[in-house]
């Protein structure tokens, strides 16, 4: 059978799908617990001293664990075929040999057998008993193919994520680790300072136990798949790699990769490496305006600002911020600028432009109030008088202040009246504007009893100017 044949077998379609699906249905029929009789089918195959030696062997550390003895982890990778004690499943050959289709297609029987008994464990709530079985699975999948093995690796990292089992995401991370390796081998781009071990390596005059040739589209397919389930178990490093490799394979190919360019973008904005991910986002940004696709731009205009905001690359932050102001402007969603307007004028503000950032404080209040956007016109008045107080501009900040109060009554935050007539009380007092400053006082005195807040804050501030 031919590679090819292999990557389009309905087993490679179920490898599509797991990450759709994310969980696998429970089945209703009676269980029973592990080491016993499991179905009728199966007839007992862990009678005897193999039922101690597997449970020891797969069983692992308990959930809260953070790490995997090396003899479990050691079993767990080591070849079905050549590691004892050896799976009752699987039958003794006298000689080295293949297994034949009719052994094949029985053993397929069987483990798919036991993958029904783990989900009904899981489904009844006994998840200890469930990932058992699902590591011995695993490992007999692997005499099935690397399709089939990582096809279930897949579906059950999701699942041991979720269910919070650190011990089975290791191994279940290093197992796709080594499949990684080889895969790397397979493309020629494995490490030469980290060749994959022999339990990984694939056979090159058998194209079947391989996973991927470097030449055919469904590599494509199977990466995709591969990057997903480190991204799943949190490897994002290993993600990473797949997904650059992933990425100029793409290019050779002449496949389009900017879903795969996003993905990646996104996974570093998953864990904070905002550099990284603004330099995808600008060379997508690149893509789209060469496409004349402005919807793409306007999304990548926004990734990549918030990426430089995130990386304290302020300078690249205001750049992204005001060429999609003028994005904004020009298809007319105008209601989008007064939140980006003021984020502007932030930045400015933190950049020491004081006259960049009151530009465009002004114009973000400009535009709130004309899209009633309240919230927002508040904060850019307090910015803005906060500004001019630091500034020394006392009487531009008592403008800002006074705009204030009507704004916070048009959004109804009685706190935040309060708050503006002390911020007026406190530039008038600066001002030398004793009495005036005594009635912003008492202003927010009277709020202050209105919420049942404390008083003696105004009480203080209230002798200070009598």
């Amino acid at each position: 059978m031919t590679k090819h044949k292999v990557l389009q077998t309905p087993v490679h379609s179920s490898l599509r799908k797991a990450f759709r699906l994310g969980a696998m249905s429970g089945i209703t029929a009676g269980i029973l617990l592990a080491g016993g009789s499991f179905t009728n089918q199966l007839a007992d195959p862990l009678a005897g001293p193999f039922a101690d030696a597997l449970a020891g062997l797969l069983a692992g550390a308990p959930a809260a664990a953070q790490q995997v003895s090396p003899q479990i982890r050691q079993y767990f990778l080591s070849d079905p075929l050549k590691t004892q004690p050896r799976d009752p499943f699987l039958p003794t050959l006298k000689v080295d040999r293949p297994l034949s289709p009719l052994e094949l297609s029985a053993l397929t029987g069987r483990i798919d057998a036991l993958d029904s008994e783990a989900q009904q464990f899981f489904a009844a709530g006994q998840a200890d008993s469930a990932f058992l079985l699902w590591r011995r699975v695993i490992r007999l999948r692997r005499v099935l193919g690397p399709v089939e093995e990582f096809n279930t690796i897949a579906k059950v990292a999701q699942l041991a994520w979720d269910a919070q089992r650190p011990a089975d995401v290791q191994l279940l991370t290093l197992r796709t680790r080594e499949i990684w390796e080889a895969v790397q081998a397979e493309l020629g781009v494995a490490p030469k300072d980290k060749p994959f071990g022999s339990r990984s390596e694939p056979s090159a005059s058998d194209p079947a136990r391989m996973l991927v040739s470097g030449q055919s589209a469904s590599d494509i397919t199977i990466l995709n798949a591969l990057a997903q389930t480190f991204t799943t178990l949190r490897d994002v490093d290993s993600a990473v790699q797949v997904y650059d490799t992933l990425i100029a394979m793409s290019d050779r190919q002449g496949i389009d990769s900017t879903v795969q360019r996003r993905s990646l973008a996104e996974l570093h904005l998953q864990w904070f490496q905002f550099s990284d991910a603004a330099n995808i986002y600008l060379e997508l940004l690149k893509t789209a305006r060469a496409s004349g696709d402005q919807n793409a731009e306007v999304a990548y205009l926004e990734r990549l600002a918030y990426s430089y905001q995130q990386a304290s690359s302020l300078t690249n932050a205001v750049i992204a911020q005001s060429n999609l102001i003028s994005l904004y402007q020009a298809r007319g969603e105008e209601k989008e600028l007064p939140e980006l307007l003021l984020a502007t004028a932030q930045n400015y503000r933190t950049l020491n432009q004081s006259n960049n950032a009151i530009a465009y404080y002004r114009s973000a209040y400009s535009a709130a109030q004309r899209f009633e956007q309240f919230s927002v016109s508040a904060r850019v008045l307090k910015g803005l008088g906060s500004l001019y107080q630091s500034l020394n501009l006392n009487s531009q900040a008592l403008d800002a202040y006074s705009l204030l109060v009507p704004v916070e009554q048009q959004a109804y935050n009685t706190y935040g009246i309060m708050q503006a007539y002390d911020s007026i009380g406190q530039v008038q007092r600066s001002l030398g504007n004793s009495l005036e400053a005594l009635k912003a006082f008492e202003q927010g005195l009277a709020l202050a009893n209105q919420l049942g807040l404390p008083e003696d804050y105004f009480r203080t501030q209230i002798k200070s100017v009598t």
